[in-house]
């Protein structure tokens, strides 16, 4: 029995684990999601799968308890009463009957409990070491999927950001995060948690949330990266490299800071790495101070943000490093329908390079990027470029002609350029708005065509009549690219 008790201990220290993470990832949703009406029925709703281990397991508990320590007692109870009963019929004296009634219930107990060891010892061996381990990654998952999913976008005629995560077996806790701050500044951040698991995932969402809680209340960079590096000091709760930045997107200013984290590369002609100031990781100095810097981006710029498991993924010769990371960063920016990939085809890379060993993130930031879809080749996504400039247009009065030198444009590449994919843009420039569309079928300069017509083939809207709806076009070749911009006077209400 005492044995017994003992090996029972950790069933209930590991419903008792288990409970506690659940309760602390339903506490810090809670707090995520209390604004909205319904946070209560999600934060049950996304701790479904924690809530059903956990009863799995507390009914193993109570199976277990029934079966190995009351049905023994039972047992040896109505043996007992048995030997009793022999004793008062004059049968054997217990002190006589070693081979007896009583050696037989010692042989009995002894073998049983022989038996009972053996198996709990195989089975706490499987609850410890996998389910409590599958229901702790699948916690954590949860945690990193909703405050840092795998893939973020946000688009905007004057910047477009793009992030890429690879989770490693492991649940590692790396992060991106982005969101506008108003109509001029965009907020953006990437974050290297030095823990594992359901520690880390709950760490993650700690700094997510209180990164957007002081940026949003006017907090720079550097104040935002004390107060957390201050929080985290006063309850040792974890440590954390993390850079941040908050770029404005009418001037270009990208105002910065950084906790021990990897420099960002500046990607354009030529790609480099940007300049900052040494500084340490979060929760680990009290006294540890953070400086806000600037850069300026240039027009057609930007920014590849990222985390250690890229550069230091190794195939068992070499590293991936900070060359190959220049290098898909310079292949992506080179071609302008690749541009919004530059954060998952640098992840990417790194996973046909080697299996990562932990978690590895990027986080593209251009300036200004403008609004951008990647549509492919073929006349049923003329419904989605619709939409698109129904969304970018808003209320302009001249939409519908807009719309309709664009759908020309568009199904007239279909139809005739042989082309596989389409990129439309819109973004500002000076006083004006630009809508270009690159394609990658054959080059072809539309504008040198006698007559002034479309020359992908016959029907196409005369470019006499575009120009008068659109003001400009200009065409040219780019990485073997034909990109046609069409500039049409600055509109008002966007």
């Amino acid at each position: 029995m005492k044995n017994r008790k003992f090996l029972f201990l950790p069933l209930i220290l590991s419903f008792a684990v288990l409970t506690l993470g659940v309760f602390l990832f339903g506490l810090s949703r809670y707090f995520v999601l209390r604004e909205e009406g319904d946070a209560l029925f999600r934060v049950l709703w996304e701790t479904l799968p924690a809530l059903i281990v956990l009863a799995a397991l507390g009914l193993f508990c109570l199976v277990y308890f029934l079966l190995f320590f009351v049905k023994p007692l039972k047992k040896m109870r109505a043996l007992s009463e048995k030997i009793a009963e022999r004793v008062a019929s004059g049968g054997e004296k217990p002190d006589a009957v070693g081979t007896g009634c009583i050696g037989k219930l010692s042989d009995t107990l002894v073998s049983e409990e022989e038996e009972l060891s053996a198996l709990l010892a195989s089975v706490i061996k499987e609850t410890d070491e996998k389910a409590t381990e599958r229901a702790s990654r699948a916690a954590a998952r949860a945690i990193c999927a909703e405050v840092a999913p795998e893939k973020l976008q946000l688009d905007a005629l004057t910047y477009g950001v793009r992030t890429s995560i690879l989770r490693s077996p492991a649940v590692g806790a790396d992060f991106c995060d982005a969101f506008a701050i108003d109509g001029r500044r965009v907020f953006v951040a990437v974050g290297d948690v030095w823990e594992q698991g359901l520690p880390a995932a709950l760490l993650t969402a700690r700094l997510v949330r209180a990164l957007r809680e002081k940026i949003a209340e006017g907090f720079t960079p550097a104040q935002a990266l004390s107060s957390l590096n201050e929080s985290l000091i006063a309850d040792g709760s974890g440590a954390a490299t993390l850079f941040c930045a908050i770029l404005d997107s009418v001037s270009g200013e990208l105002r910065f800071a950084n906790a021990g984290h990897f420099p960002p590369v500046i990607a354009g002609e030529p790609c480099g790495f940007l300049r900052m100031r040494p500084a340490t990781p979060l929760g680990l100095y009290a006294d540890a101070e953070f400086t806000d810097e600037t850069f300026g981006l240039h027009p057609g710029q930007g920014i590849v943000a990222y985390t250690e498991g890229v550069v230091n993924t190794s195939n068992g010769k070499e590293i991936f490093g900070y060359g190959r990371l220049l290098s898909e960063v310079g292949k992506y920016y080179a071609n302008a329908l690749e541009t919004e990939l530059v954060a998952e085809g640098v992840v990417n890379a790194v996973a046909e390079f080697a299996q990562p060993e932990e978690d590895c993130a990027a986080l593209a930031l251009f300036f200004p990027a403008g609004a951008q879809k990647l549509l492919q080749a073929d006349l049923s996504e003329t419904k989605k470029m619709r939409e698109l400039l129904d969304h970018w247009l808003r209320d302009d009065p001249r939409k519908k002609n807009i719309q309709l030198a664009c759908e020309e444009i568009f199904k007239n590449i279909v139809e005739h350029a042989g082309a596989k994919s389409i990129r439309i843009g819109c973004e500002r420039e000076d006083e004006s708005l630009i809508i270009r569309f690159t394609d990658d079928g054959e080059p072809f300069n539309p504008l040198q065509t006698e007559g002034g017509t479309f020359p992908y083939g016959e029907g196409g809207v005369g470019m006499t009549i575009i120009r008068r709806i659109a003001g400009e076009i200009f065409y040219r070749t780019k990485q073997n690219l034909n990109v046609l911009t069409v500039r049409f006077p600055v509109i008002k209400g966007i």
